[in-house]
């Protein structure tokens, strides 16, 4: 039989605390979302950059395997097709997403990764 000291007992006590904190921290900052969190995008950001970017949407180029490239108010927008599930997105509509700044064959542009951090506005 497995028989456990006080000072085990207490080390096991202080690791279930932190599980418990760190998941409810988790939990309430999923709650929160990004936005809170991310930057209003400007030209010239730092790759892996958290923006946000709001604008009426132009072209909208669906790629091969899934993936949509549009421009948002002058600038380039990416989503991925692991994204998930993606809102229809026509010209004209207004959207506000949230994504980080990547720089891709010498463009720059906002990859969305999630189809949760794309809003319709209109």
């Amino acid at each position: 039989m497995f028989v456990l000291h006080h000072q085990e007992k207490t080390a096991i006590g202080i690791l279930i605390l932190v599980t418990l904190v760190c998941l409810a921290g988790t939990l309430m900052l999923d709650e929160m979302g990004k936005e809170q969190f991310s930057t209003e995008y400007e030209t010239g950001m730092t790759d892996g950059t958290l923006v946000r970017w709001e604008g009426v949407v132009g072209e909208v180029y669906h790629a091969k395997g899934g993936s949509v490239i549009m421009d948002v108010s002058g600038v380039s927008i990416f989503i991925p097709s692991s994204a998930g599930d993606v809102p229809e997105i026509t010209p004209g509509t207004s959207i506000r997403i949230i994504g980080t700044v990547q720089h891709w064959n010498g463009k720059e542009e906002i990859s969305v990764k999630d189809g949760k951090d794309i809003r319709i506005l209109s």
